[in-house]
């Protein structure tokens, strides 16, 4: 049988190449930055590292979220230090305590007697693109970005199929319950990998396997449209120990519940469907062999404002993203040696990485960085 190839050892170590990914597929795509709930009331931040640029989120006057570079017009000091916080007057900077509006215009200047004289509109925080859907925000730091919907809209719809069947979740009205966040010793990409096959689950996932009996087999999900894999008999819900689990999201079809949706949309947003909640990974590379994943657990308003105890739900995904990113870490300690210099091969159950590592592929020899550094 011939296996197709998997990316090379150096795909995951190099610098040069993880340079070249932070220049192409998380500059000019559409990256996950949070959650709009974040920024719930105007004058709300947070601050953000995406593509290496530090950002500034905020909500403005009118209720629009916005996104800026954390950076100074004036000096190029860095403006905001805090993860979050609240500009109630504005987005003010610590060195000469140049003011910005909510909106990014210049709107005070100290000792300078005109300024707002000409070119003044000019000075006003560099934008970045941003985008508030299914309750989450997302950033594009290209010039002229390419449409969302042509990119994390047709994602989902590939996988669910229907925007029918991804609007049953309602995914703009969910609120976080819980938020975790994992500081993993591995590349962005194996983390990718991980949860784009299930050819694993058997041997690391003993819960979840319980949960989703067809797991046992290795075949995962994201290749079929629109499929949920179902709960195994017996099963009472998506819980650590399958006891019956929380009240059912009201828009679902009878025929949606007690079934499980994966989708991981690239370059770093994993959506996790169940009957009472949703998971949701945002994945933050911070260097070719770290990787921060922030995982948010939302539920119906609802279910959180009824008192519902949602740790039972919590645990089970807790618990699989300990054991994937534990993995994870071991795989990358595979990466280094001189025996993965030429990479290992792909079986039959996880055709979809192929097509993963050729869009990694294609975005780095487009900066450069894998010809640069002799690995294409």
């Amino acid at each position: 049988m011939d296996l197709a190839p998997s990316l090379a050892g150096p795909w995951y170590t190099d610098d040069a190449i993880f340079a070249a990914e932070q220049q192409t597929l998380f500059s000019t795509r559409w990256v996950c930055a949070g959650r709009g709930e974040e920024l719930a009331e105007p004058g709300d931040f947070v601050t953000r590292i995406v593509a290496g640029e530090s950002l500034i989120l905020v909500r403005d006057e009118q209720g629009t979220a916005r996104a800026f570079y954390n950076v100074c017009r004036h000096r190029g000091s860095r403006i905001l230090t805090d993860d979050a916080g609240r500009c109630a007057h504005g987005i003010r900077c610590p060195y000469h305590a140049w003011l910005y509006a909510l909106d990014g215009e210049l709107r005070a200047a100290p000792n300078i007697r005109d300024w707002r004289g000409e070119g003044a509109q000019d000075l006003g925080l560099t934008p970045v693109a941003l985008e508030e859907r299914y309750g989450c925000l997302f950033v594009n730091l290209a010039g002229d970005p390419a449409s969302f919907d042509a990119d994390i809209t047709r994602q989902l719809l590939d996988r669910m199929g229907t925007a029918e069947l991804i609007g049953h979740w309602e995914l703009d009205r969910l609120r976080v319950g819980c938020s975790r966040t994992y500081d993993v010793a591995a590349n962005w990409k194996l983390i990718v990998e991980n949860f784009s096959e299930c050819y694993h689950c058997p041997t690391v996932h003993p819960e979840l396997t319980t949960v989703i009996p067809e797991f046992k087999r290795g075949a995962g999900t994201l290749t079929v449209p629109g499929y949920g894999a179902t709960y195994g008999d017996g099963i009472g819900g998506f819980t650590f120990d399958g006891r019956p689990g929380l009240p059912a999201l009201p828009a679902l079809a009878d025929d949606e519940a007690r079934r499980y949706y994966g989708l991981v949309l690239t370059p770093n947003w994993f959506v996790n469907l169940v009957e009472d909640h949703v998971i949701l990974h945002r994945l933050e590379p911070l260097a070719p062999d770290r990787t921060r994943v922030v995982c948010d657990w939302v539920f119906a308003p609802e279910t959180l404002s009824a008192g519902h105890d949602i740790e039972p739900s919590v645990e089970l995904f807790h618990r699989t993203n300990g054991q994937d990113f534990a993995i994870c870490s071991q795989c990358q300690l595979g990466m280094t040696s001189r025996a993965f210099a030429d990479g290992g091969v792909l079986v039959p159950v996880e055709t979809q990485l192929g097509a993963f590592h050729d869009e990694v592929r294609a975005a780095v020899e487009t900066a450069g960085g894998a010809k640069g550094a002799g690995h294409l």
